[in-house]
């Protein structure tokens, strides 16, 4: 295999392994639906049975829309699969590696790039301290 491309073998394991990895997402969507579905709903009088319900609606939400991104990252990956661009950074058009495509085989992005703009979302996550008034003495 060249090192900078994917020969037939590998693009069709990395294939097989996100249709997979897809139906097992989609798999888990439904259950999680169908249990949502299939859960009774009793008038809850206990604060803390109520309490545990709530609890529990709120992390399925959470696995909903994580499971939810994933289905779509497996689905654009296997997009640019088709199209002959998986494998190459999305910013610098380098190979990715055949390393980081097994360890994530949805990644977009080359090992620096990711870096480089996850250091990035970082600094524009943090806010920016307003400054104080300047005072002057002098004006006083």
């Amino acid at each position: 295999m060249s090192p900078t491309k994917l020969n037939g073998r590998m693009i069709g394991e990395l294939e097989q392994f996100l249709r997979e990895e897809l139906a097992r997402l989609r798999g888990s969507l439904r259950a999680i639906v169908q249990e949502n579905r299939d859960a009774e709903n009793p008038s809850l009088t206990d604060i803390s049975a109520h309490a545990a319900e709530t609890l529990h609606t709120e992390i399925q939400v959470a696995l909903v829309g994580r499971r939810t991104q994933q289905v779509v990252q497996i689905e654009d990956a296997l997009a640019r699969l088709a199209g002959g661009q998986y494998g190459f950074c999305e910013e610098c058009d380098a190979f990715i590696g055949v390393p980081r495509l097994r360890a994530l085989p949805f990644a977009q992005r080359c090992r620096d790039c990711q870096s480089q703009a996850e250091r990035q979302a970082r600094r524009e996550a943090v806010p920016v301290r307003e400054r104080p008034p300047d005072v002057s003495l002098e004006a006083a």
